[in-house]
Protein backbone atom coordinates (compact mmCIF):
# COMPACT_ATOMS: atom_id res chain seq x y z
CA UNK A 1 0.00 0.00 0.00
CA UNK A 2 1.07 3.45 -1.11
CA UNK A 3 0.71 6.64 1.30
CA UNK A 4 1.06 10.08 -0.24
CA UNK A 5 3.09 12.23 2.16
CA UNK A 6 3.38 16.61 1.76
CA UNK A 7 2.58 15.01 -1.87
CA UNK A 8 4.80 12.55 -2.09
CA UNK A 9 3.77 8.98 -3.47
CA UNK A 10 6.08 6.74 -0.33
CA UNK A 11 5.56 2.70 -0.66
CA UNK A 12 4.53 1.19 2.27
CA UNK A 13 7.78 0.37 4.50
CA UNK A 14 7.79 -2.25 6.76
CA UNK A 15 9.91 -3.21 9.69
CA UNK A 16 11.35 -6.38 11.24
CA UNK A 17 13.46 -7.06 14.73
CA UNK A 18 17.30 -6.05 14.12
CA UNK A 19 19.57 -9.27 14.48
CA UNK A 20 23.16 -10.18 14.92
CA UNK A 21 23.28 -10.36 11.57
CA UNK A 22 22.30 -6.91 10.56
CA UNK A 23 25.44 -5.13 12.35
CA UNK A 24 27.62 -4.64 9.00
CA UNK A 25 24.52 -2.65 7.86
CA UNK A 26 23.47 -1.24 10.80
CA UNK A 27 27.13 0.04 11.54
CA UNK A 28 27.63 1.87 7.81
CA UNK A 29 24.25 3.30 8.55
CA UNK A 30 25.80 4.31 11.75
CA UNK A 31 28.73 5.41 10.05
CA UNK A 32 26.57 8.03 7.78
CA UNK A 33 25.06 9.61 10.32
CA UNK A 34 28.36 9.95 12.58
CA UNK A 35 31.25 10.38 10.07
CA UNK A 36 30.38 14.16 9.51
CA UNK A 37 30.74 14.80 12.97
CA UNK A 38 34.61 14.40 12.48
CA UNK A 39 34.50 15.30 9.13
CA UNK A 40 37.58 18.18 10.18
CA UNK A 41 39.36 15.92 13.06
CA UNK A 42 43.20 14.93 12.72
CA UNK A 43 42.30 11.37 12.46
CA UNK A 44 43.47 9.06 10.50
CA UNK A 45 40.80 6.67 8.28
CA UNK A 46 41.39 3.88 10.12
CA UNK A 47 41.31 5.37 13.39
CA UNK A 48 38.11 7.29 12.73
CA UNK A 49 36.70 3.83 12.21
CA UNK A 50 38.02 2.08 15.51
CA UNK A 51 36.39 5.57 16.70
CA UNK A 52 32.87 5.07 15.44
CA UNK A 53 32.97 1.56 16.35
CA UNK A 54 33.37 2.15 19.59
CA UNK A 55 31.23 4.33 19.86
CA UNK A 56 28.34 2.22 17.75
CA UNK A 57 29.44 -0.47 19.90
CA UNK A 58 28.45 1.80 23.08
CA UNK A 59 25.45 3.30 21.94
CA UNK A 60 24.04 -0.72 21.08
CA UNK A 61 24.58 -1.49 24.62
CA UNK A 62 23.53 1.50 26.05
CA UNK A 63 20.41 1.30 24.10
CA UNK A 64 19.76 -2.65 23.98
CA UNK A 65 19.73 -1.88 28.20
CA UNK A 66 17.61 1.18 28.82
CA UNK A 67 14.99 0.02 25.91
CA UNK A 68 14.87 -3.62 24.84
CA UNK A 69 13.29 -5.17 22.43
CA UNK A 70 12.41 -1.94 19.97
CA UNK A 71 15.55 -1.77 17.82
CA UNK A 72 13.84 -2.43 14.22
CA UNK A 73 15.46 -2.37 10.53
CA UNK A 74 13.49 -0.39 7.95
CA UNK A 75 13.17 -2.33 4.45
CA UNK A 76 11.79 -0.54 1.13
CA UNK A 77 11.00 -3.93 -1.01
CA UNK A 78 12.66 -5.98 1.55
CA UNK A 79 15.83 -3.49 1.37
CA UNK A 80 16.74 -2.09 4.61
CA UNK A 81 17.25 1.74 4.31
CA UNK A 82 17.64 2.12 8.17
CA UNK A 83 16.55 1.65 11.53
CA UNK A 84 14.18 2.78 14.30
CA UNK A 85 14.55 2.15 17.93
CA UNK A 86 11.05 2.21 19.17
CA UNK A 87 10.71 1.63 23.18
CA UNK A 88 6.66 0.53 23.63
CA UNK A 89 6.70 0.95 26.95
CA UNK A 90 3.39 0.84 29.41
CA UNK A 91 3.44 3.90 30.88
CA UNK A 92 5.00 5.56 27.80
CA UNK A 93 6.41 4.87 24.55
CA UNK A 94 9.93 6.22 23.81
CA UNK A 95 11.50 7.26 20.27
CA UNK A 96 14.84 6.53 20.71
CA UNK A 97 16.23 6.95 17.60
CA UNK A 98 15.27 6.55 13.83
CA UNK A 99 18.09 6.58 10.67
CA UNK A 100 17.87 6.01 6.87
CA UNK A 101 20.39 6.33 4.65
CA UNK A 102 21.64 9.28 3.20
CA UNK A 103 19.96 8.63 -0.52
CA UNK A 104 16.26 8.00 1.44
CA UNK A 105 16.10 10.80 3.47
CA UNK A 106 14.28 13.63 3.14
CA UNK A 107 11.76 12.01 1.38
CA UNK A 108 8.75 11.50 3.77
CA UNK A 109 10.22 8.12 5.06
CA UNK A 110 10.99 9.80 8.19
CA UNK A 111 7.74 11.23 8.51
CA UNK A 112 5.59 8.25 7.84
CA UNK A 113 7.58 6.05 10.21
CA UNK A 114 7.27 8.79 13.42
CA UNK A 115 3.47 9.36 12.44
CA UNK A 116 3.04 5.68 12.49
CA UNK A 117 4.35 5.09 15.96
CA UNK A 118 2.35 8.36 17.20
CA UNK A 119 -0.55 6.92 16.12
CA UNK A 120 0.39 3.67 17.88
CA UNK A 121 1.25 5.52 21.23
CA UNK A 122 -2.47 6.74 21.25
CA UNK A 123 -4.08 3.87 20.37
CA UNK A 124 -2.29 2.74 23.58
CA UNK A 125 -3.16 5.75 25.32
CA UNK A 126 0.19 6.57 25.86
CA UNK A 127 2.33 9.45 24.86
CA UNK A 128 4.98 9.06 22.35
CA UNK A 129 8.82 10.63 23.79
CA UNK A 130 11.97 11.12 22.26
CA UNK A 131 14.95 14.02 22.87
CA UNK A 132 16.75 16.32 20.58
CA UNK A 133 19.63 18.01 20.66
CA UNK A 134 19.79 21.78 21.24
CA UNK A 135 21.89 22.35 18.43
CA UNK A 136 19.64 20.24 16.37
CA UNK A 137 17.32 22.98 15.15
CA UNK A 138 16.01 20.92 11.80
CA UNK A 139 15.06 17.77 13.96
CA UNK A 140 13.31 19.91 16.50
CA UNK A 141 11.16 22.00 13.85
CA UNK A 142 10.75 18.60 12.43
CA UNK A 143 9.19 16.76 15.60
CA UNK A 144 7.11 20.60 16.51
CA UNK A 145 5.85 20.00 13.02
CA UNK A 146 4.31 16.28 13.85
CA UNK A 147 2.95 17.60 16.66
CA UNK A 148 5.88 17.20 19.40
CA UNK A 149 5.94 19.80 22.44
CA UNK A 150 9.03 20.45 24.82
CA UNK A 151 8.18 19.09 27.78
CA UNK A 152 11.60 19.49 30.01
CA UNK A 153 15.17 21.04 28.80
CA UNK A 154 19.02 20.12 30.06
CA UNK A 155 22.16 21.44 29.00
CA UNK A 156 22.66 18.92 26.17
CA UNK A 157 18.66 18.07 24.81
CA UNK A 158 15.39 19.07 24.48
CA UNK A 159 12.65 16.08 25.90
CA UNK A 160 9.95 16.21 23.50
CA UNK A 161 6.46 14.50 23.91
CA UNK A 162 3.67 14.56 21.74
CA UNK A 163 0.10 13.44 24.09
CA UNK A 164 -2.11 9.96 23.91
CA UNK A 165 -4.70 12.12 22.46
CA UNK A 166 -4.69 14.47 19.31
CA UNK A 167 -3.04 18.22 20.16
CA UNK A 168 -6.25 20.66 19.80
Amino acid sequence: MEKKIRGMTIPSLTTRAATERDDAFLFALFQTVRAPEFAHAPLAPAQLEMLLRIQYAGQKQSYGAQYPGGHEIVLLESQPIGRIWLYRGTAEHHLVDISLLPEYRNRGIGTQLITEAIARARAAGVRLCCAVALTNTASLRFHRRLGFEIVAQDEVYYDLAVGPSPVA
